[in-house]
């Protein structure tokens, strides 16, 4: 159900012969090996919450038979005759405290169940925000590179024909060869790095991911809404945390079911036979007998099973509490982490922008300076250098808010198909 409500929350999206955010959740969500194992998971539970409550409800069952009989007395002649049987029996519970405890168990089980299934939604759509991003981060990588060996590449073929003329230094001449050479296996790595990401996003999506749409980064990016401890505060519904609660539970309920093994067992048990035989199938005058009585069930001794059952169920439950503990502390760090991330967004937007602004600068200062022969072909090469690492900080910093943001509603339980979509068009400036 929540696998349908997802694609109808994204239907809404276009077609494009480019991929976004949510053309390829539509294609992970249906075939998520995750998924479908948490799926068949919680539908395992609900089928054993629904044995459980078997245990409390009548039972009741029919029986026939039908026999041919030969009756022979000493000294008579032999007789032979058909012989009819059939009977109605019906048990109900009346008192069954532990089958009702273990019943209130697995209930517990599966909503843990639930909440694990959300969890791998969730958990899905985070995966894809990262890989997505880390995509694109590889593309624009590969795009910086680009740039910088096409713009040494000209300046070689400038410093080649001025070395010619015996215009230009061969020192000059050298340095801008092995700097060309370097940006050329730089790219060549780059450009693997970028086809990794898109198989990255091939293992989520199941099918071949080619192209991406690109995103814009020149949009402002808002802090997060609210304080850092209201953040912390919503992590506590994180389905991974309600799930592991909901683990503690079930182990609380089956210490006390457990335990329940020692009290006595009462049932309501009611009856009615038809018979034409009696005793070892003897002919006899058609009856029908009705019953009804209460029978009492005492265990005494059953090798020590019921306490080790409470033992393992106490072990469980602090095995349980220790999970949700550890979980709790690490969404809370992970919460904090990811909200001063995205925070920070704007401050560090700004920086990198001004980094850029200045290395552009710098980068035509030394491009002018060599012309005039007041700075060395080394320093044009590093502020060429300085200008690529600037523009890919300047990228960087857009693309870590993206991931901030996914992780903080992530700690939080919020990271929907809605906040897919805010996601996607943030990305996209849509």
């Amino acid at each position: 159900m929540r696998r349908l409500l997802f694609l109808i929350a994204l239907s809404h999206s276009a077609l494009s012969m480019a991929d976004d955010l949510l053309s390829l959740y539509q294609r992970a969500v249906v075939s998520a090996p995750a998924l479908n194992g948490s799926e068949y998971a919680l539908a395992i539970a609900r089928a054993e919450e629904d044995q459980a409550l078997g245990r409390l409800l009548p039972k009741a069952e029919i029986s026939g038979n039908y026999s041919l009989n030969r009756l022979t007395y000493q000294n008579r002649p032999a007789s032979e005759y058909a012989g009819i049987r059939a009977g109605l029996n019906v048990v109900q519970p009346l008192f069954d405290l532990q089958s009702y405890l273990l019943m209130k168990s697995q209930e517990a089980r599966t909503s843990q169940g639930e909440e694990e299934l959300l969890a791998a939604h969730q958990q899905l759509i985070y995966d894809l925000v990262e890989r997505y991003v880390n995509a694109l981060e590889a593309a624009d990588n590969s795009e910086i590179i680009a740039a910088e060996l096409a713009a040494t590449e000209q300046q070689l073929k400038r410093v080649t024909a001025m070395q010619a003329r015996q215009l230009a230094l061969i020192t000059d001449l050298y340095e801008l060869q092995a700097r060309v050479a370097t940006l050329r296996t730089q790219l060549l790595d780059s450009d693997n790095q970028a086809r990794i990401s898109l198989e990255k996003l091939r293992e989520l999506t199941g099918d071949a991911v080619s192209h991406l749409q690109a995103a814009r980064l020149d949009v402002p990016q808002a802090p997060p809404e609210g304080s850092i401890e209201a953040w912390v505060q919503q992590a506590g519904q994180n389905p991974e945390l309600l799930a592991l609660r909901h683990a503690v539970e079930a182990a609380r309920r089956s210490i006390t079911a457990y335990r329940a093994g020692h009290l006595p067992r009462i049932e309501l048990q009611i009856g009615g036979n038809y018979s034409d035989t009696s005793f070892n199938n003897q002919q006899s005058l058609p009856y029908d007998v009705g019953s009804a009585s209460v029978q009492a069930t005492l265990p005494l001794y059953e090798g020590g099973m019921t306490e080790a059952k409470v033992r393992a169920a106490q072990a469980q439950r602090g095995l349980s509490a220790a999970r949700l503990e550890q979980k709790r502390r690490e969404l809370e760090q992970l919460t904090r982490a990811a909200y001063l991330d995205m925070a920070a967004a704007p401050a560090r937007n700004q920086a990198t922008d001004s980094q850029l602004q200045a290395s552009e600068k710098s980068r035509d200062a030394m491009k002018k300076g060599y012309e005039l022969g007041v700075v060395t072909i080394v320093d044009l090469l590093a502020a060429e250098q300085q200008l690529s690492a600037a523009r890919k900080s300047q990228r960087l910093a857009r693309y870590r808010y993206f991931k901030a943001r996914s992780a903080l509603y992530r700690q939080a339980g919020r990271l929907l198909a809605d906040e897919l979509v805010q996601l996607n068009n943030g990305l996209l400036n849509t």
